[in-house]
């Protein structure tokens, strides 16, 4: 287990996250990260792991803040799924002869993934393609793109401790108040 706190090169903090899953599960997931990296050049990688929900999140995104709509899209692993999730789905059905999209939120959409070859279907490629023109990306391939960890169990912790380190207030008592 790696102390995330003492952890600063955002790979190896990427590889603990992965470890917490099956080995067939961090297969498929950092294949499938590979070929969104090799899809995607030039676009940061913003990692979110939300431990409530038992489910790592890696969005690309043009800007380092990520996620949101200025994102284009992101892999969400989980213990017997991956899925391929787009920021702005919503807009992209006519862009999904399939009906591959799933989901009913008002702009993100997914596709399951089963296997690493999913990615590479004619259809998933077509989505990809559509999300680009519809957030007006050029990608250039020799731009590098950077991973930002903004882990949910780093904000609780930051959280937490500053709750604790605030003085605490007197309460009210019934004379006080009359």
């Amino acid at each position: 287990m790696v102390d995330e706190e003492r952890v600063t090169n955002p790979e190896t903090l990427l590889a603990s996250y992965f470890a917490k899953y099956d080995p067939a599960t961090v297969k498929l997931g950092k294949a499938l990260r590979a070929k969104l990296r090799d899809r995607l050049p030039g676009l940061s990688e913003i990692v979110y792991v939300y431990e409530s929900q038992n489910s790592l999140v890696i969005a690309y995104s043009p800007t380092e803040g990520g996620g949101g709509s200025g994102g284009l899209c992101g892999l969400a692993l989980y213990p017997r799924s991956a899925k391929l999730f787009f920021t702005q789905g919503a807009l992209l059905s006519k862009s999904d002869p399939n009906k591959l999209l799933q989901g009913s939120g008002k702009t993100v959409r997914h596709v399951v993934l089963n296997a690493a070859a999913d990615f590479d279907r004619a259809e998933i490629e077509a989505l990809m393609a559509a999300a680009l023109k519809l957030a007006k990306l050029r990608l250039d391939a020799s731009a590098k793109g950077s991973v930002i960890i903004k882990a949910e169990a780093q904000k609780q912790r930051a959280l937490r401790a500053k709750k604790a380190a605030r003085p605490t207030s007197p309460r009210r008592t019934g004379k006080a108040r009359r």
